[in-house]
């Protein structure tokens, strides 16, 4: 843990600076940050210092929406913040008909090959590269690339346009 520490505290500070806006608060994000990795040690240890990276700032980045979530500073944000995270006015109409379509989604997205299914969601969902993909799973890039593809037109196919394209397909990588 210590060489973690020495190897991400002060990039871990300066990321969660820059979404913060504020010193302390990101110097809190990033002390809180590593009592969890003291508490999933288990989990965070044997990976890979890309992997460890990301889950530092995911985790960084997850207590500070719960923060943001649970105190009354929301109001004194910046109104583009406030209105980012303020409860959205919904049609009840619109939320059964959106319910369907999640329900969808999910049995789609559940009835993809095991591979293709872990691929699509650190892809889409985490948004991961391929080639931390390849790494976390085992397998290479390109093979990630393809799963990709395939679950695209899979998705594309059973969910047409509710889908949009908000990914464009992984660029190839250069020798």
């Amino acid at each position: 843990m210590a060489a973690l520490w020495d190897r991400e505290a002060e990039g871990l500070l300066r990321y969660t600076i820059v979404i913060t806006n504020n010193d302390a608060e990101a110097g809190d994000l990033v002390s809180r940050a590593f009592e969890c990795v003291a508490e999933d040690w288990s989990k965070v240890g044997p990976r890979s210092a890309d992997a460890q990276r990301a889950w530092l700032r995911q985790t960084c980045k997850n207590k500070w929406i719960d923060g943001l979530r649970h105190s009354k500073i929301r109001s004194r944000l910046q109104p583009e913040l406030t209105w980012y995270y303020k409860p959205a006015e919904v049609d009840p109409a619109d939320l059964v008909v959106l319910r369907q379509e999640a329900e969808h989604c999910l049995r789609v997205i559940n009835s993809l090959p095991t591979v293709q299914r872990r691929v699509a969601v650190l892809y889409f969902l985490e948004e991961h590269s391929p080639p931390e993909i390849a790494e976390l799973l085992g397998i290479k890039p390109s093979g990630v690339r393809k799963h990709v593809a395939k679950a695209r037109q899979r998705l594309r196919e059973e969910l047409g346009s509710f889908i949009g394209d908000r990914h464009a397909p992984p660029e190839e990588e250069s020798a």
